[in-house]
């Protein structure tokens, strides 16, 4: 597979304070036969002068166009890209030096589409690892929960022409890679690599820390592809269950954040979805009206029980 060509596409955006780190990372790849694309989107910050010292190199690109997002930037590196297999970093993560070396090995399977890795989870300079073990058909595990983290996908271009690639929407800021891997899934297996190859750093400025943005997100990108029209009915089955699953996953989350009241819309929202669940009109019910101060002091007394 050693004559299989990557290309890695880095969406830029303002991106001085990490950018440096993460070309490096991907420049020390043990595989050689590669290209990176960093595609500005309309930086206003000194994104551009740190990129200018790595254009020596042949194997990066430096491509700058009008700011439109996130999955706008991915898709225009795509247009773009010349090998066989592409892969995606945000501009604020990292890669491990085996990362090419270890996957794309993972593509010598015709029907593979996608090649993931596990990922190293940096919180604060804290580290753990994340270790999913889906491969072959992942679609219904994929509407359930995004174990793919986009600094370790690789995905065939050929693949990626057929699902035409990122939806731009802008309702889909924050999962746009969650929706692509989910039509990729609908077309491809997945296979993964189970060893870290990246690193994901969480911060204070991750979108995906805002639960109710998040929730809003996930639900657009599942009602777009609850609205394909070739679905299956069990693919709009399982659609149905991905949206009751999420209202119940960001119902605890807020739960957890003391948040009562976003908590009980949407474990009613959970209940409008499958009525016979009866626990999660009752928890909406008691939620709706109880103050935040009040569900902190009862976790506290749990917790002393405990």
């Amino acid at each position: 597979m050693s004559s299989v060509k990557a290309s890695v596409i880095v969406a830029v955006y303002n991106g001085a304070k990490t950018l440096t780190k993460t070309v490096e990372s991907i420049l020390s790849q043990t595989y050689d036969n590669f290209e990176l694309l960093l595609i500005d989107d309309g930086s206003t910050d000194k994104s551009h002068e740190l990129i200018k010292k790595f254009l020596d190199d042949h194997r990066v690109k430096y491509f700058k166009k009008q700011n439109g997002g996130v999955a706008s930037a991915r898709n225009f590196g795509i247009a773009r890209a010349t090998g066989e297999v592409i892969g995606f970093c945000d501009q604020d993560d990292q890669w491990l030096p085996q990362k090419l070396e270890k996957q794309i090995p993972l593509f010598s399977d015709p029907d593979v589409g996608l090649v993931y890795s596990w990922v190293d989870i940096d919180k604060h300079g804290k580290r753990e690892c994340s270790s999913p073990e889906f491969e072959g058909e992942c679609f219904e595990a994929l509407l359930n929960r995004n174990f793919v983290s986009c600094c370790t996908a690789m995905v065939r271009r050929t693949v990626l022409n057929q699902v035409n690639g990122l939806d731009e929407s802008r309702e889909l800021h924050g999962v746009d890679d969650r929706h692509l891997w989910l039509k990729v899934a609908r077309t491809s297996k997945l296979a993964v690599a189970k060893t870290p190859l990246a690193i994901y750093f969480i911060h204070g400025e991750n979108y995906s820390l805002d639960n109710k943005k998040m929730l809003i997100a996930d639900l657009s990108c599942i009602e777009k592809i609850a609205s394909l029209e070739d679905l299956t009915p069990r693919e709009k089955s399982l659609c149905k269950t991905a949206k009751y699953n999420a209202y119940k996953h960001y119902g605890n989350n807020f739960l957890y954040r003391n948040s009562p009241q976003l908590s009980a819309s949407c474990f009613l929202s959970a209940w409008k979805v499958k009525p016979w669940h009866l626990e999660n009109l009752v928890a909406a019910s008691l939620l709706s009206v109880m103050p935040s101060n009040l569900l902190i002091k009862l976790k506290q007394t749990k917790n002393r029980v405990q």
